[in-house]
């Protein structure tokens, strides 16, 4: 390997200088600002691997189709790194993205072995790309096979289902940290962005509660806000025969709580806002001040994108929320989006929905359960076999 260091009063100074030394297949492994007597000069460290070699239209030395590709993912992360380098307006963000990527690529050769022997194992390397095809991160499923490796003989690694299964215990481990033995409480309030399931959810919810669990229940609403949701929530209470309030203010919730105290369950629907609109996250949060004990569901729809329900569950944590529950899950092809919510904010899922049927398209789950959609990535092989 090929390393050299670079000073340039310029990002495009410094790359212009390692395309003509290294060529256009090197890769910037460091950069930083260098002040005192040599002015406002960029100090940037590159290399390039004479062994491999990664560019548009070369051969790779005879290898099998699964090292081929994860060269080919290698270098298209490497090649983001390159574009990143052509807008440097924002260099603070920027560094610290070329930071995560390189670590991302780095961390991948290593637990793939291509650093140490040149060969990536096959399997591993198939359930690497899997693993990300189901929407976990690139960070989180390199760290699960690294955890794999070290944790499992090399000859316990050769079948590609087999490790798929050792994965997936893995992940209904890890999920189970999220998980506590926490009873119920009487009152659940449903919070999330606008769009995501949360009336909806909630109708399904009363059902079950009503001709499931024959339970007393009662619904109110703070959704005051958009027009219609109010009437809405009413139908289904009037189908159901079941109360409903309106609540405008933290005063006339704590009084129609009160009112409600015969209820079992009482369910509480909130208006579905921006999760950048901090004010009405601070008035969520004040509304929901009361003497009585409430557990807070967030609910996440698997139809937005990672960045936004990621986004989301940051935000509304102004609400300190108990649970999450995923909600559409028929209209998503990426299950690995729920692991990296619960790995990240470490909340236990309390239920998945997977249609608009009301009672029936909704299901508790335990981290077991969960860990089999995220790995099998399909809903309609695995939902019939969740608890009820």
């Amino acid at each position: 390997m090929q390393l050299k260091r670079y000073e340039a009063k310029s990002i495009s100074e410094a790359m212009g200088k390692i395309k003509t030394d290294l060529g256009s297949n090197a890769i910037v492994l460091s950069t930083k600002r260098l002040t005192g007597d040599k002015g406002h000069l960029i100090e940037v460290l590159a290399a390039r691997d004479d062994n491999y070699v990664i560019s548009d239209g070369q051969d790779y030395k005879k290898q099998d189709s699964d090292t081929a590709t994860l060269l080919s993912t290698i270098k298209s992360d490497v090649n983001e790194l390159r574009t990143l380098f052509k807008d440097f307006k924002r260099e603070r963000d920027v560094n610290t993205e070329i930071t995560e990527l390189k670590e991302t690529v780095g961390a991948l050769l290593d637990v793939l072995g291509i650093r140490k022997n040149g060969k990536a194992a096959a399997p591993l390397s198939k359930a690497y790309y899997y693993l990300v095809s189901t929407g976990i991160s690139k960070r989180k499923a390199n760290a699960l096979l690294e955890e794999l490796k070290n944790c499992n003989p090399a000859e316990d690694l050769k079948d590609f289902d087999h490790i798929l299964n050792i994965l997936e215990n893995m992940i209904s481990q890890s999920i189970a940290t999220s998980y506590r033995a926490v009873e119920n409480k009487r009152i659940s309030v449903f919070v999330g962005p606008t769009g995501e399931g949360k009336t909806t959810t909630l109708a399904k919810l009363a059902a079950h509660y009503l001709f499931k669990e024959k339970l007393n229940v009662g619904i109110i609403t703070m959704d005051t806000y958009r027009i219609g949701a109010a009437e809405q929530l009413k139908t289904y209470a009037r189908v159901m025969d079941v109360p409903m309030e309106v609540a405008s203010d933290n005063k006339e919730f704590t009084k129609i709580v009160t009112k409600l105290a015969d209820r079992d369950v009482i369910l509480v629907d909130t208006p579905g806002r921006s999760r950048n609109d901090e004010e009405h996250l601070s008035q969520l949060r004040d509304y929901l001040k009361t003497n009585h004990p409430l557990e807070t569901n967030l609910v996440l729809s698997m139809t937005s994108s990672r960045e936004n329900m990621a986004d989301a569950a940051t935000r509304f944590n102004i609400t300190s929320y108990d649970n999450i529950i995923f909600t559409k899950l028929d209209d998503s092809r990426k299950f690995g989006f729920m692991y990296n919510i619960i790995d990240r904010v470490k909340k236990p899922v309390w239920y998945v929905t997977d249609g608009q049927g009301v009672p029936e398209d909704i299901q508790r789950v335990n981290p077991g359960e969960l860990a089999r959609l995220i790995v099998n990535n399909k809903v309609s092989e695995n939902l019939s076999a969740l608890s009820n």
